[in-house]
């Protein structure tokens, strides 16, 4: 793999069950990059995230402006693959 789009395309081409597992792994295959406890120690940290919390600041004045162009999310729309 010569670029980081060539991985992501790799990975696009990979079955769903397959890419699930990739994702648990990553904390084994990039250690340098992730916390002892791979995405646990990610979605506890504390760190900032200044780019995630700009596009939720974003999201959150959107959907104030206009909540009916937000599609609405039950256990029928997620099981629905369109």
């Amino acid at each position: 793999m010569k670029s980081l789009l060539d991985i992501k395309k790799a990975i696009a081409r990979l079955p769903k069950k397959s890419q699930r597992q990739l994702v648990r792994a990553m904390p084994t295959i990039c250690p340098g990059v992730f916390p002892p406890d791979g995405w646990d120690g990610i979605l506890a940290g504390t760190s900032p995230r200044p780019a995630l919390s700009s596009l939720l600041d974003r999201l959150d004045a959107q959907y104030r402006v206009g909540p009916e162009k937000f599609p609405l999310l039950n256990e029928d729309s997620l099981a629905d693959p369109k």
